[in-house]
Parts: structure tokens; sequence; C-alpha cells
């Protein structure tokens, strides 16, 4: 008999907070709703980012965002013997069609200085030195 597991975890909800430790992860918050049948409540849960995924999606991470998360659940067990759950990160997105059906296309943002960031790279313009610019017009000189 096969021993199947599924431990992905497709959410959405508002950006609540971002603790930022400059370490290997990035932890945020979420308000999402839980919904019986009688009422529906609001449901806050614990989530990590890899520093590089974070990076990638900066964008998204702003206080009262919505966002729609892939991810898979984890824990550890704090120092009171207490288990303490969480979801990481697989990614993330403010369009839920990317998270179900997948991205097509990269990740294009630009930082608050105006330098596009593609896929999480900044992409500067070097300008180029004197001896650089002279090979440059030597090779074009045939074209103008």
């Amino acid at each position: 008999m096969d021993d199947i597991n599924f431990n992905e975890i497709l959410i959405s909800g508002i950006i609540n907070v971002i603790t930022d430790n400059n370490g290997k992860y990035v932890k945020f918050g979420l308000t999402t709703n839980k919904y019986t049948l009688n009422e529906d409540k609001k449901v806050y849960v614990s989530l990590n980012i890899s520093r590089e995924l974070f990076n990638t999606f900066q964008d998204c991470f702003i206080k009262g965002n919505k966002v729609f998360i892939k991810g898979y659940l984890n824990s550890y067990i704090d120092q009171n013997k207490k288990i303490q759950g969480f979801i990481t990160v697989t990614d993330i997105s403010n369009n839920p069609n990317e998270i179900i059906k997948g991205r097509n296309s990269p990740h294009i943002r630009y930082d608050p200085d105006g330098v596009m960031v593609w896929n999480g790279k900044r992409c500067e313009a070097i300008p180029s030195t004197k001896e650089e610019l002279t090979e440059m017009e030597k090779l074009l000189k045939d074209f103008k």
C-alpha cells in the first residue's frame, strides 16, 4: 500500500505584520477568515518566507495587502515543550491564478529609486568607460 502524504497549503489573507530580523527567513502574519456554518471568524496565521523569495516579491509585502500563498506546514517544539506551527511559503502573489495555475512570466517590479527588478535581481545600468565608448564608436562607424 502506498503511503501518500500531502503537505501543501493554499491560503489567502491580509498581511498584518512583517518581522525582518535580517536572518535566513522573514516572518510575517496573515489575517484570514475561518468559515463555519453559523459565523465567520478571523484567523491569524504565522508564516516564514526565505530571504531570497522575500527579496524577489518584496512589492507584495505591504501591511494591509491581500496576498495569495502556496506553502507547506512546518512546526517546532519550543522551550516550554509546546508545538509551534507555521507555514513556510514557497510562492506568493497578489494574483490567485499565479498561485493556482503557476507563473507564465518573470516577476518584474521597480525599486523606490526607479531601478527595474527582474525576479529579485536589480537591472542597473553600468555606464561605459571612455575606452568602451571609443571601441563602440569604431565598431559602429560603418553604419553611420
